[in-house]
């Protein structure tokens, strides 16, 4: 696991020297939904076909927008993903791993903690 340590911090250094904070995302979401309408009427009235199927389609467009959103974000996060990978079961096997680690990484340092305070 320490190449994850190395990967993580060359990461967080990158980080500090860009000055983006990439947790966010809230840009691309707000692109998102601004590319995104519905169509709506005033109460009581009834919407046609072809506005239910755009409403439907606006919708499912702003879902896989959301979804490709997260695995954005996945991918700034997560120290051993690049841009260039964009395989959704490579990324969540990675953020698996990557949780792994921190969780590991917790445990020592809780150790360590209580080992210094006894």
């Amino acid at each position: 696991m320490d190449n994850y340590q190395q990967q993580f911090d060359a990461h967080q250094a990158e980080m500090s020297v860009t000055g983006k904070e990439t947790t966010s995302g809230t840009g691309d979401f707000a692109t998102a939904k601004a590319k995104v309408s519905r169509v709506t009427k005033k109460k009581g009235e009834l919407l046609t076909e072809d506005e239910k199927k755009a409403n439907h389609i606006a919708s499912e467009q702003k879902r896989r927008q959301n979804i490709r959103t997260g695995y954005d974000q996945l991918i700034q996060i997560v120290p051993t993903l690049t841009p260039s990978q964009r395989s959704e079961a490579l990324i969540l096997q990675k953020t698996v791993e990557y949780i792994k680690y921190l969780l590991m990484e917790r445990e020592i340092l809780e150790g360590q903690l209580k080992d210094a305070n006894h």
